[in-house]
């Protein structure tokens, strides 16, 4: 009798597990429907509801934000910092803050300190590493030491992500500043995954100057 009860009592357990994970599951398959009809008619307003649900909270404050056009900076750091206050640890979310943060003007000191949290979150996350260095080296003379070695960094880590014309942007950014180009190339150098190959391609080849004393070690 006991072993009998105990198997309907696994039963039962297994049966509500299972109707709590289909239950939870209804609202994650309603937004999907409601994001592909937003794609579909660039209105976001049914997004709007399933940002108040635990299960597709972040989904939705994800989406609405991508849906915000980048010449409305403003709007789009709002967002960013929405979507934090539900996902804190998303390396992404930081460096999206970041980019609205300099597109709305405001200054280095708050630019840098999401570029951190970016790097604090995802520090090996390729995709992140390749954006993150994209978006950095046009501002390395205004970097301070700790997110220039972090640039370096980033390049090293997310080289396998960056397309061709990627690597031409970087190749064309370096070559407006020499004192960019030699404090780049000794931190390359330092950096795990690059080889010389890796450096050429950048435009950083045997022949780049050696770096000055006092730059960035």
């Amino acid at each position: 009798m006991s072993s009998r009860i105990a198997r309907i009592g696994t039963a039962v357990l297994c049966i509500a597990v299972a109707g709590l994970a289909v239950w939870r599951s209804v609202p994650v398959l309603g937004f999907a429907l409601a994001e592909r009809l937003a794609e579909e008619s660039s209105d976001i307003a049914a997004l709007q509801s399933f940002a108040t649900t635990l299960e597709t909270g972040p989904l939705a404050e994800a989406a609405m934000q991508s849906a915000i056009p980048q010449n409305q900076p403003v709007d789009r750091i709002k967002a960013a910092s929405r979507l934090l206050t539900r996902q804190p640890l998303s390396s992404s979310a930081w460096l999206d803050l970041a980019t609205a943060r300099l597109a709305g003007g405001e200054g280095m000191a708050e630019v840098a300190q999401a570029l951190r949290l970016s790097a604090l979150m995802g520090p090996n996350e390729s995709v992140l590493m390749a954006s993150r260095a994209l978006f950095s080296l046009p501002l390395w003379t205004a970097l301070p030491d700790d997110l220039r070695r972090r640039v370096a960094q980033d390049i090293a880590g997310g080289w396998d992500r960056f397309e061709t014309s990627d690597k031409l942007v970087m190749r064309l950014t370096l070559s407006a500043s020499l004192a960019t180009r030699t404090q780049l190339t000794a931190l390359l150098r330092q950096a795990d995954g690059m080889n010389q190959a890796r450096l050429d391609d950048l435009g950083l080849g045997p022949s780049a100057p050696a770096q000055p004393e006092g730059s960035v070690p």
